[in-house]
């Protein structure tokens, strides 16, 4: 059997960069993600693979083999990139999804009395209000 190199096989793979992204796309169209995701077999699935690693405590040995430094390194490489883009893209569904809560709490904001020189009353009369509207317009009463 005659094998690659493994720079022909680095090579061979950046030559299909050009059209990745497009079977990608046709991939994506073709596939029924929900489906299978929302069924009693996925969700025991989940079950079994959350109670394994708890039990196993993967996550606290995944950790323990990093640095902070490591994973700040890993945010700033992957994610100082693409950021901004992501959030410009996100913008209408932010808008559609918080601006009536944001409304909602802004009318509430409005309506509370006036600051006091007591914290304490600050705290009881138009923070914990605030909070309490961020919650029930969030649908977390």
């Amino acid at each position: 059997m005659v094998m690659k190199t493994r720079a022909e096989a680095k090579e061979n793979l950046e030559a299909a960069i050009a059209f990745i992204p497009d079977r990608y796309t046709k991939g994506v169209e073709k596939a029924d993600w929900i489906t299978p995701a929302k069924s009693d077999q996925a969700e025991k699935n989940y079950a079994d693979g959350i109670s394994k690693a708890v039990a196993e405590k993967t996550r606290q040995k995944a950790i323990a083999r990093l640095t902070n430094d490591d994973w700040k390194r890993a945010a700033i490489d992957k994610g100082a990139g693409v950021i901004g883009e992501r959030i410009r893209g996100a913008l209408d569904k932010y808008d559609s999804n918080f601006g009536p809560i944001y409304e909602a709490v802004q009318a509430k904001v409005k309506a509370l009395p006036a600051r006091t020189v007591s914290w304490r009353d600050n705290i009881t009369k138009r923070l914990v209000p605030t909070v309490e509207a961020w919650r029930k317009a969030a649908g977390k009463t």
